[in-house]
């Protein structure tokens, strides 16, 4: 059953894929809490309406999974996922050869904050917020702490205004990349994929 579910979710920085997180971790914590209150029943109904039996232990270790389910969807809860024609506007508008990530959410020591979506080309991150009010130069420094820190040496950008936003990643960072960038670019990515929940 999970398997299916599974399936349907978006990849990590895909358009859609917050969307799909929130339905996955909201099914499966119905699911689990359907089972546990389902054996629990079935604890009563086997033990005369007594409480303290077997079963109701094991309804209550379905507690467990099904409370990160509910920490997720919760996390996720706030933010909303990208339309396709959003997505196809930033393609659009990117220099050749960029990497686009949309419905990225980044969670700190201190919050969760999202970027619409963020773009990584020749030496530099850029990133457009998902949310209004959403504080642009802790996004902006927080993502460049991380890759500085990793050892990349990329500059972040980070705005709330869509024009500018498709004006800096209109220009092109530089030449195609070459071998080297490109590894260093897909270890880069690997990093910033890590950083999603």
């Amino acid at each position: 059953m999970k398997d299916k579910i599974m399936k349907k979710i978006k990849s990590k920085g895909q358009p859609g894929y917050i969307d799909s997180k929130k339905r996955f971790e909201l099914i499966m914590a119905v699911i689990l809490f359907m089972v546990a209150a389902g054996i629990f029943v079935l604890g009563l109904a086997l033990n005369k309406w007594e409480k303290g039996n077997i079963f109701t232990v094991i309804a209550a270790l379905f507690v467990i999974p099904m409370a990160r389910y509910v920490t997720t969807y919760i996390l996720f809860r706030p933010f909303k996922s990208v339309s396709e024609e959003e997505a196809a506007e930033v393609e659009r508008h990117a220099a050749p050869g960029s990497i686009i990530y949309s419905d990225y959410i980044i969670t700190s020591e201190k919050k969760a904050m999202s970027l619409a979506f963020a773009v990584i080309d020749h030496g530099r991150i850029i990133g457009l917020t998902g949310r209004e009010n959403e504080d642009v130069y802790d996004i902006r420094n927080y993502i460049q702490d991380i890759v500085t820190r990793r050892g990349y040496d990329y500059k972040v950008t980070i705005t709330d205004d869509r024009e500018k936003f498709f004006s800096l990643i209109g220009r092109s960072g530089g030449t195609d990349a070459g071998e080297e960038e490109a590894k260093d670019r897909e270890a880069l990515c690997s990093e910033l994929e890590s950083l999603m929940p």
